[in-house]
């Protein structure tokens, strides 16, 4: 019996038998392994110039899958088809699809190629990374914001207070910041700015409503203005929020029609860069818009942060578990089929306080992996990565530590409240918010857009 994660190693030892080593390989350019919803093993063989098909025997080679993969081999074998020839149609998408689905090996004498088809995950899985709405140059001639998507592989790390930090800072600091809640499992933003808010439409209303009502149903008209003074000082700007929704008795019900609906016609991608495209529109001008992404390989998560955002800020602990996690989106983001990887912002979240003994041996660990794991999956094979030990901060293994904060544990309440105990708490938030390390977080996200920044004290 063999497992999942064995299927293509087995297909390989096929070809290094002596007898299809010596008669079929010398005929073929490539193999092209594709790999079902189910896990079931089917190959593509094509051709070497000048090479017919019917001249190419495939019969060792089925019984050779057949006898390594037992129930995983679909028992298909397809080569080049004629014009005329009935399935000549799923040749051409095979060879299409494979210019992002390459599986390099300098080992093998053959070419090979790997083709998944998945029902869910596809922002994890897929080559194509980096489509969001408008392109970067629109951002960097300031026609258009930035997008940047807020992950966590980890729950309960800060990133939905960071981000709301960061928000803040950029407000105060004079930018025009919209912030969404994508995190449609667990929302909350609408609730840290408006607790008692009756009626929040939002993110999943939009994704399912403007389907039947189109353009009937408006964002503009479930955008939340936050622009109480006491938040964002006396030159600061309004920010808009778009809220996940309200968490009512339909909202289960929502998001069950939300995951079939995705699985059915696959439009979510294009669904979602339609709202950010009325987003930007309905807020105009803007300068950020910032996602809370929901943590874990989550598909609208995935898609925020590989298909829909100009840059990254990423949570991780130091901890094995987020390390595995946070590995395999640092190389998704980094892979060789992508133009221009996607800017990160690492954060060394929930790090020790400054009274913890050990400390500096955490942060050390943490810088030390994080630049382990960049080098070996985010920077090219022929590209030079920095010394670690140098002051450059402008690395993504360079890591913003944001240390552990019993003020900001539980419920974050921004709303303005009329006692004197809750007013003293508002102010004490708003200073920890928008000071370090989310200063220089916001510093940073200026910096790649080529924003203006002024700290403050």
């Amino acid at each position: 019996m063999i497992s999942f994660g064995e299927t293509f190693d087995k297909v390989q030892e096929c070809f290094r038998e002596t007898s299809i080593l010596s008669e079929l390989v010398p005929k073929l350019q490539s193999v092209t392994i594709i790999r079902d919803v189910n896990g079931k093993i089917r190959l593509f063989l094509d051709l070497s110039e000048g090479q017919k098909t019917q001249e190419v025997n495939t019969t060792d080679l089925n019984k050779l899958l057949y006898e390594k993969l037992g129930p995983y081999y679909g028992n298909d074998i397809w080569l080049p088809a004629g014009e005329k020839d009935g399935y000549k149609a799923l040749i051409d998408t095979i060879k299409d699809e494979r210019e992002f689905a390459s599986w390099d090996d300098e080992s093998e004498v053959l070419r090979w190629y790997i083709l998944e088809r998945h029902i869910a995950k596809q922002a994890w899985t897929d080559k194509k990374v980096g489509e969001p709405p408008w392109k970067k140059e629109f951002v960097d001639q300031k026609h258009k914001p930035a997008i940047i998507s807020f992950f966590s592989f980890k729950g309960g790390v800060g990133r939905t207070t960071t981000l709301v930090a960061t928000a803040l800072t950029l407000a105060r600091n004079g930018h025009r910041v919209a912030i969404v809640d994508l995190d449609l499992e667990a929302p909350g933003l609408a609730t840290i700015f408006s607790p008692d808010h009756p009626n929040n439409l939002g993110v999943i209303d939009y994704l399912l409503e403007k389907k039947i009502q189109g353009k009937d149903w408006k964002l503009s008209t479930h955008l939340i203005s936050i622009n109480d003074q006491k938040l964002l000082g006396d030159d600061g700007e309004t920010l808009k929020l778009l809220p996940a929704g309200t968490v009512d008795q339909d909202y289960l019900e929502k998001l069950a029609r939300l995951d079939f609906q995705n699985l059915v016609d696959g439009e979510l991608q294009s669904t979602m860069q339609n709202m950010l495209k009325e987003l930007e529109s309905a807020a105009k001008p803007l300068d950020f818009i910032l996602m809370d992404a929901r943590a874990g390989f989550h598909d609208i998560g995935g898609l925020a942060i590989a298909n829909l955002s100009h840059a990254g800020v990423i949570f991780g602990t130091q901890s094995g578990q987020s390390w595995a996690g946070l590995t395999h989106v640092i190389r998704h983001l980094g892979s060789p089929g992508v133009d221009k990887r996607l800017p990160l912002i690492l954060v060394h979240s929930m790090a020790p306080a400054l009274t913890i003994q050990d400390r500096e041996k955490e942060l050390t660990e943490f810088r030390e992996q994080a630049y382990t794991i960049f080098q070996e999956n985010y920077y090219f094979e022929d590209e030079t990565v920095p010394n670690p030990n140098t002051d450059n901060t402008d690395q993504p293994f360079k890591p913003f530590v944001i240390p552990y904060k019993e003020s900001l544990r539980g419920d974050i309440a921004l709303s303005l409240n009329s006692t004197p105990e809750a007013s003293n708490r508002l102010s004490e938030l708003i200073r920890i918010m928008t000071n370090s390390p989310y200063q220089e977080i916001a510093e940073k996200l200026c910096l790649i857009f080529g924003r203006e920044f002024k700290k403050t004290s």
